[in-house]
């Protein structure tokens, strides 16, 4: 026996790690789901079969390296035992870990809910964002899975994406980037689909953004504007005086010191 079903399929720890293990291949995952090893794997599947603590050996054990190109995060040791697979680690920085896997039956995206098929009609063609001065310039423009943010007509940035909502809140449906271990949409942190509108924070540096908000054109002027999209830019960098802080205030107080004296 080359290999045992024992240790074939998906694996979790929870947070961290997860591994894909067919046959000879190991594919491991971190924590935002992006591939970290995809290397080969050797073990006794007699001895896993038999309930013995087995070992794993893989080809690739590196999970980070310093710039210089050397280890910096890599396993220490990898192990089947009781329906486990226990990994130790050795971080240049923290030192030792130890994490603990149990097999699944779904893959490390099972939190998400693909529902292309039931939103993508409904979401073709042209959206307009919403400005308080009217400008109408700012655009986006999807078809099939594909997203292009346009301003006077310009493409400024497009991409693939999927239409998604959370396993465990499946009320929310917004647009996410094609590859599910980026999160959020070009410049945008997600965008929220609405019966009539397509809405999301733009991220930019050092700047709390008003909410965007995307509708066709014609329901530019009826759709109901979140409140959130009516305020302000504001510059998270500038720390804002309070009121009894103000120069003119200070003044005041100075004045009547001096004035008691």
């Amino acid at each position: 026996m080359r290999y045992s079903e024992k240790l074939n399929g998906y694996w979790e720890e929870g947070y961290h790690y997860y591994f894909e293990i067919r046959g000879s291949s190991f594919i491991l995952r971190d924590a935002s789901k992006r591939i970290a090893i995809d290397t080969t794997l050797k073990y006794d599947a007699k001895k896993l079969e038999s309930g013995e603590k087995t070992e794993l050996e893989i080809k690739d054990t590196v999970l980070t390296r310093s710039y210089k190109g050397e280890p910096m995060w890599y396993i220490t040791a990898l192990y089947y035992e009781n329906g486990e697979i226990r990994m130790d680690t050795h971080y240049t920085i923290t030192g030792d870990d130890t994490y603990v896997l149990h097999k699944v039956e779904h893959d490390a995206f099972y939190n998400y809910l693909i529902l292309d098929k039931e939103y993508l009609p409904r979401l073709q063609g042209e959206w307009v964002q919403w400005y308080k001065n009217g400008n109408t310039k700012s655009t986006m423009v999807i078809n099939g899975n594909e997203i292009r943010f346009l301003y006077g007509g310009s493409v400024l940035n497009k991409y693939r994406f999927h239409v998604l909502a959370y396993r465990s809140y499946p009320q929310k449906v917004f647009l996410n980037n094609e590859d599910l271990t980026v999160s959020g949409l070009g410049c945008y942190s997600s965008l929220d689909v609405f019966p009539d509108m397509l809405t999301g924070y733009e991220m930019v540096c050092d700047m709390d953004m008003p909410l965007s908000v995307f509708a066709r054109r014609d329901m530019l002027d009826k759709i109901e504007i979140p409140p959130a999209a009516m305020r302000e830019p504001r510059n998270t960098m500038i720390c804002e005086p309070r009121v009894d802080e103000t120069p003119e205030i200070k003044v005041k107080e100075i004045r009547k010191d001096e004035n008691d004296n």
